[in-house]
């Protein structure tokens, strides 16, 4: 597995001389070195955990495995709620006022994007590890 995503990776990474990897786009070199680095990674957690037995690390995976429906579709309408732009064009969406206030002031865009991205992924987590805990697997 880890052998043919490094492949992949290798393969999306020539085929992007001759077309750019564009994620917008979905290009074909974008989905192979995609499905590349998936695989590669995918592999290296198989050999981590099922192989090395090094299970503490993989508790995060199994707090959002548990609950994937819920921990998508709220985020995902929390994101909405927090993009929403009010009526008064004088007032800023939620999340360009955290963005604003809270993370732009903290340096180079890429970096404070980061950031604001992985504690928006940590709460989800703090979430899901409360339902977690108290054994609430919300199922469809």
């Amino acid at each position: 597995l880890m052998a043919v995503g490094c492949l992949g990776l290798v393969a999306g990474t020539i085929w992007d001389l001759v077309f750019p990897i564009n994620k917008n786009l979905w290009t074909s070199s974008y989905a192979v070195f995609t499905a590349g680095f998936a695989a590669a990674a995918l592999g290296v957690c198989h050999w981590l955990v099922d192989l090395r037995g090094l299970r503490r690390g993989a508790v995060p995976f199994v707090v959002f495995g548990v609950n994937p429906i819920a921990a998508y579709v709220l985020s995902s309408l929390a994101a909405r709620a927090m993009a929403w732009k009010p009526a008064d064009p004088t007032k800023v969406s939620l999340k360009t006022w955290i963005w604003e206030r809270g993370f732009q002031p903290l340096g180079a865009p890429l970096w404070s994007s980061l950031a604001f991205a992985l504690l928006y992924v940590l709460g989800w987590l703090g979430l899901m590890a409360i339902l977690y805990r108290r054994r609430i697997f919300i199922r469809v």
